[in-house]
Parts: C-alpha cells; structure tokens; sequence
C-alpha cells in the first residue's frame, strides 16, 4: 500500500508489501505525484515487511526522478530485513537515512 502526502516533503509511505504482485499499481501511483517534483523526498519504509527486486525498481526510480529534479530521497524507518536488502543492492550509497 502506498500512501503519498505533501508538506515541506513529499512523503511517500510504503506498507506491507512492495514486489512484483503491486509494483506496477505502486509505480503508476508514484509517478502521478513525482513528475513536478520541487521538494525533496521522504520515504517512509516503517511498515514495509517485504522488498523484492521488482520493488527496488520503483525505488530506483523515486530516486532517479529526484536526482534529476536536484533533490534528495531520505530513507526512514526499514525494519532490519528491509535495511538489509537496501544494504545489500547498495540503494544506501543514494539513500540518506534519517
């Protein structure tokens, strides 16, 4: 599930499940909201259980999209599983933790 909000950041939080069952939906979503991207980004993993490969790809893309816009994606909450295949892909060299 994907809840977006604005407030002096865009706020993208992701629950439950990001993987190849809803990354599609999860991307159509986001795009919507990043295309006029003039914040930076906040992305709220506190309640995601499960990252796969398909959901790194929708990140990969947040991240993509701000950079291009010369904004930041500040990564908040992975639980230790989740953190780990951040660590692990290397999103965290481009991710800042907060």
């Amino acid at each position: 599930m994907i809840e977006i909000t604005k407030a002096n950041q865009l706020i993208i939080s992701i629950s439950e499940r990001l993987d190849a069952t809803n990354f599609e939906s999860a991307q159509t979503q986001i795009n919507e909201e990043i295309k006029l991207i003039d914040t930076d980004v906040l992305l709220d993993v506190s309640k995601l259980e499960y990252l796969s490969s398909a959901g790194l790809q929708v990140i990969l893309q947040i991240a993509k999209d701000a950079k291009a816009a010369g904004k930041t994606v500040y990564l908040k909450g992975a639980k230790e599983g989740v953190w780990e295949i951040f660590k692990l892909s290397g999103f965290l060299t481009f991710l800042k933790e907060i």
